[in-house]
């Protein structure tokens, strides 16, 4: 359970993603994502991108909760070539 400023959320899932990254040749990144969610059903997901050094902190999201979370990866991997 994490507590604090994000109140009482708990961890939910774990998901493993595979992401094309488009760049001078096309890569796969392998993304772990983790859900966590309070009562009130919000929720919050976090991300790793083993081997590459990039971590998404946990971040509120909405519904769509794998799709939100992919598109949060995939902003960050042109940045990281």
């Amino acid at each position: 359970m994490m507590k604090g400023l994000m109140g009482d959320f708990k961890f939910k899932k774990h998901y493993l993603a595979e992401i094309d990254h488009v760049g001078e040749k096309l890569k796969s990144w392998s993304w772990d994502i983790y859900i966590a969610a309070n009562d009130k059903q919000e929720y919050r997901g976090k991300a790793l991108a083993p081997g590459q050094g990039i971590e998404i902190p946990w971040t509120p999201i909405g519904e769509n909760i794998l799709e939100e979370m992919m598109a949060l990866c995939e902003q960050q991997m042109p940045k990281h070539p």
